[in-house]
């Protein structure tokens, strides 16, 4: 066995006569030592760490009494921090073993004050702080991926997959047993991991990679395996080689999980709308299977799917142009996401300013809420919530260097159900689609390099002249990605990536997409963009290279991108904007080592600059972010930005170019020590733009542990806004031709939100626990001085009553401003914009995991709003208005039961 060796220096002695005696004791001891005490720990990164095949499975019961465990332990893991590269706190004497159905693990923990050690338990991956210890297993052994299983001390458990060399997924869920306990000399973790859970080679003899971390929480304590210093990288691919288990091989996985579902529902409902007496009850039933095509390849099929969300989506206010990103949360999808994660790996820093990577897969698409809204009125209407997803199938896995992944699904037509004088009718809500999504990435033998390939397809059914005229036909989506290290010793990498787009429809649903938020087409002095009301597809591309320094306390990563006007990815992916040439450089340095108070600490400077295809300067930017950890185990951060003048190309909503101000802007933020049984992080920032507008934002987090097993949450937020170019609406003029034939009317605006997240976590076992979570939301916008945007590549406005020729006057009873615009333009009227959105959302999750693989969960949801006194902030009125909003109320009960054979 070879062995990277660190010394340790002995303690000086006075004499040498006082050495004879030290050196003499140590003999001694060594000679009377029993034959069967563990060996003496070298605290040594070892290149190979041996399995036993076992005769007798272990029982995993935390109680190390049985054969697999009575040869002598392994030892000597490496602490990583707090004093990096030094011996641990605390040793852990650990074995591995396996027979032909899995691979055992068994942990003997010591303390010194076993009183002291953790406890704490949490719904299963849930964040937690706790004394734990973690396995993983680098199954392929190709530097890069992997898997993770943890156990704490008081039975909590969480399982990963992981990626990009130390990057994990706890989405990722597999069907194992565990157990702990602690005595007198400290805690015992074992633990049991089916081989069928796994993927690996069809080899006679097994190489895998292995990691062994125990984490100390009242020393912020962990060690590893392996030493990796401060001021490098790499992480899976420092890992030991497991040998020795022979003989064992992949399992064609075959499993099924099958799910029984019950709702009530109790909502608002208006006074004889046919489709809503105020309460529902619906039941189904569905399933999933998972059959192994190969030993490393998986399909997975779901028929009639329940998608439904056991934790609800906040509540947000939108007042931009860009899209609101929600996390998919659907078990489905969430597994194995990372198999279709484009262009994204192979760095360890990516920095992103004003540019988003491309998600060829956004899976929320898929059972989407519908996008038809109504050709004409009615009287009553039932509109679904979602599109039912008639099935789906995944089909994931690796064979060899390649990672391959598909993914078809198929939904239903959905209808909106209208009821108009007294007769019933229904319109397209949805069109049947079918989403199709292929990925492959294929790294090589060393694991230096990586190359993939992407494509999404989605097809629509389009029966109606209305669906037709709102939706392509067909989107297209597909790329290259890769990456690799350009030097020996991995300190330089560069990644990059090009996708390219292409949809298909009727002249006005590509019309739609041209002039939507993400490509403004229509923008009269954009010379650079052929807009064509008339053409019936629309094709683009993205790209972009980044470089980065891998290791080492200074850090340099760099990138240029472009996204071209017409790149679109929107009907399975997701986008903010197109139009787009993007660059960056960043430098910094960071402290990987204690000097005086500070555990750790770094800085970077950066800047970035952005241009449309027809070379206006979009934004543009230079600051520094900086963080620091003390040895108390406080930790700041923050960071200063300065943006100079530049032209917003989307202010106006598709309309021409407007001219913005200097903008200044920081942030700020604490975390107090996170070993302590309560725990406080507040942040803040303020931006500074035109004179008069100012922007401020700061939050509390408050969190504590009254037990191990409960935990208390509440973090308020506040946010604060004066802004003085709020858009409001478009008028076409030909008399306003300053501005190429349209009004664009903006106010100013005062915008205050008042919210809070609460939540409460009870943990009776780690296998059955309550979560409750509160949301309270109050957003009030008070809009002023209604005026039109007066010249273009300017930051001018004719504030309408105000400005010569003008005139506005505001009518209650109608809530609408009638307005006369200068220059001799048509009157027109707008709606008042004010608004007080205020929103109560619950959502309480009872999860019992009765069996490995099989849970039950009853869940209630409540979500009220209410909009009184739009324009006006009352606290205390609006808290008022808020408890007492009339609410819809949600109770589901869920139970799963997984199997195999």
């Amino acid at each position: 066995m070879s062995y990277q060796r660190y010394s340790v220096a002995a303690p000086a002695t006075r004499n040498g006569r006082c050495a004879l005696v030290l050196r003499g004791l140590m003999l001694t001891t060594l000679l009377l030592w029993p034959l069967a005490a563990p060996a003496t720990p070298t605290f040594e990164t070892p290149t190979q760490v041996h399995a036993v095949r076992v005769t007798s499975p272990p029982r995993i019961d935390g109680i190390l009494d049985d054969d697999a465990w009575q040869r002598p332990p392994n030892n000597g893991l490496i602490q990583q921090e707090p004093d990096n590269g030094s011996h641990p706190i605390h040793l852990t004497d650990w074995w591995i073993s396996y027979d032909d159905e899995a691979l055992y693990a068994a942990f003997r923990l010591h303390d010194s004050a076993p009183d002291s050690i953790d406890r704490s338990v949490a719904r299963r991956d849930a964040p937690l702080l706790t004394d734990e210890v973690y396995l993983e297993l680098d199954t392929f052994n190709d530097d890069r991926n992997g898997y993770l299983f943890v156990v704490g001390a008081g039975g909590y458990i969480l399982d990963a997959v992981m990626f990009n060399d130390g990057w994990w997924d706890n989405s990722w869920d597999a069907v194992w047993s565990s157990a702990a306990r602690v005595d007198a000399d400290g805690w015992i973790a074992e633990m049991r991991i089916p081989f069928s859970q796994l993927n690996f080679p069809d080899d006679t003899e097994q190489v895998w990679g292995i990691n062994i971390v125990r984490n100390c929480k009242r020393y912020q304590s962990t060690d590893y395996l392996f030493h990796r210093p401060r001021d490098e990288s790499g992480y899976v691919s420092r890992y030991p080689d497991l040998v020795g288990m022979n003989g064992i091989e992949p399992t064609t996985r075959r499993e099924g999980l099958v799910y029984g579902v019950s709702k009530g529902e109790y909502l608002q409902a208006s006074e004889g709308d046919p489709f809503n007496d105020g309460s529902e009850l619906e039941y189904d039933v569905g399933g999933d299977l998972k059959w192994g095509l190969t030993s490393n390849l998986t399909l997975n099929a779901t028929i009639n799917p329940d998608f439904g969300q056991v934790e609800v989506d906040p509540a947000v206010v939108n007042l931009s142009d860009f899209e609101t990103f929600f996390q998919e949360k659907r078990p489905f999808f969430v597994q194995d996401a990372g198999t279709f994660r484009f262009g994204r790996d192979g760095t360890n820093n990516n920095w992103n300013f004003n540019w988003m990577d491309p998600m060829l897969l956004y899976s929320r698409r898929v059972g989407r809420s519908p996008q038809l809204g109504l050709s004409g009125d009615a009287d009553y209407v039932q509109s679904p919530g979602g599109t039912t997803i008639l099935g789906a199938a995944k089909l994931t896995g690796k064979t060899g260097n390649t990672t391959v992944g598909a993914l078809s699904a198929v939904t239903a037509r959905e209808h909106h159900q209208l009821a108009l004088d007294g007769g019933f009718s229904k319109e397209l809500a949805e069109p049947a689609t079918v989403y199709n999504v292929v990925r492959a990435t294929r790294s090589s033998d060393d694991a230096d390099h990586e190359f993939g390939v992407m494509f999404t397809g989605t097809e629509r059914n389009l029966s109606t002249s209305a669906s037709r005229d709102a939706l392509p036909r067909r989107a297209y989506a597909g790329g290259i990605d890769g990456w690799t290290y350009l030097d020996g010793d991995q300190r330089w990498a560069m990644k990059g990536y090009v996708a390219g787009s292409w949809i298909q429809g009727d002249a006005d649903a590509i019309d739609g997409r041209q002039r939507s938020s993400r490509h403004y087409f229509q923008r009269p002095d954009a010379d650079h963009i052929d807009y064509n009301p008339d053409r019936t597809d629309l094709a683009g591309w993205i790209s972009r290279l980044m470089i980065n320094k891998q290791k080492g306390d200074y850090r340099i990563n760099a990138a240029f991108g472009a996204v071209s006007p017409g790149f679109e990815v929107s009907d399975l992916g997701f986008q903010s904007r197109s139009d787009n040439i993007n660059t960056h450089v960043a430098a910094g340095k960071r402290w990987s080592d204690p000097v005086g108070i500070l555990r750790r600490g770094g800085f970077d400077l950066a800047s970035y600059w952005t241009w449309d295809f027809g070379g206006t300067r979009t934004g543009g930017g230079a600051g520094a972010f900086y963080w620091a950890h003390f040895t108390n185990y406080w930790s700041i951060d923050g960071s200063v930005f300065f943006n100079p003048k530049r032209d917003d190309t989307r202010t106006t909503r598709g309309g021409p170019t407007m001219r913005t101000a200097i903008s200044r802007e920081y942030s700020f933020g604490v975390r107090s020590d996170s070993r302590k049984s309560w725990g406080l992080s507040a942040r803040g920032g303020q931006n500074w733009g035109a004179p008069g507008e100012r922007s401020a934002w700061g939050g509390v987090d408050f969190e504590v542990k009254p037990t191990s097993a409960l935990k208390l949450s509440v973090g308020p937020h506040l946010s604060w806004d004066r802004y003085g170019a709020q858009y409001v609406t478009t008028f076409e003029d030909p008399l306003a031709t300053h501005t190429f034939g349209s009004r664009y009317v903006f106010a100013d605006i005062l915008y205050q939100e008042i919210s809070a997240s609460m939540r409460v976590d009870w943990s009776f076992t780690p296998f059955l626990t309550l979560q409750s979570y509160v949301q309270p939301l109050i957003a009030v916008g008070d809009y002023r001085r209604i005026k039109e945007f007066a010249e273009p590549g300017t930051r001018e406005f004719d504030v309408y009553g105000e400005a010569a020729g003008t005139s506005i006057d505001f009518d209650p009873e109608a809530d609408e401003y009638a307005v006369t615009p200068g220059g001799g333009g048509e009157a027109f009227t707008v709606s008042n914009p004010d608004f007080n959105f205020k929103s109560l959302r619950l959502n309480m999750v009872l999860r019992w995991e009765y069996s490995p693989g099989s849970t039950l969960y009853l869940v209630w949801t409540r979500s009220g709003t209410n909009f009184d006194r739009p324009g006006r902030f009352d606290l205390r009125a609006d808290a008022d208005d808020l408890l007492n909003a009339p609410s819809d109320d949600v109770v589901m009960l869920k139970v799963t039961r997984w199997f195999d054979f």
